[in-house]
């Protein structure tokens, strides 16, 4: 009963992940659109991505539940790849956070929007890594 709760907790977070991998994206086309879009879009993904911080650790909980060889190439490997998802997690979320009250400021965030960027698609590729690696497992 336990696998099958985290089994069903561990796909209900890999949702709130696989709403951030069109972010990069969406950040492009919001700043080619009209003048407000880009700082709505970035008001919604703030959202997201503090629940994707949720998500991490039950992702992180329940995987631990379902696993049964904890020295398994394959474990490690994912393990890793949840480590860097975390780190671009908290890069893109501090980016989303300093360009939201520097546009409030009236500041210039121009550098910030270059990092934020760069975050959110290694962030893209950090989740599609994570999708792979656990199908593959399956193959």
């Amino acid at each position: 009963m336990t696998y099958l709760i985290s089994y069903g907790l561990h796909m209900l977070v890999s949702f709130i992940f696989f709403l951030l991998i069109p972010f990069s994206f969406l950040i492009k086309g919001s700043l080619l659109d009209e003048p407000g879009r880009f700082q709505f879009v970035l008001k919604i993904y703030k959202r997201i991505i503090w629940l994707g911080h949720g998500a991490l650790i039950v992702g992180l909980i329940s995987g631990f539940l379902m696993t049964s060889d904890w020295l398994n190439a394959w474990f490690i490997l994912v393990v890793a790849i949840w480590a860097a998802l975390g780190a671009f997690l908290g890069l893109t979320a501090k980016e989303v956070r300093k360009i939201l009250e520097g546009i409030e400021a009236g500041k210039e965030i121009d550098d910030d929007v270059a990092k934020l960027r760069l975050y959110s698609f290694l962030l893209m590729l950090a989740i599609l890594s994570m999708f792979t690696a656990k199908i593959l497992y399956y193959l």
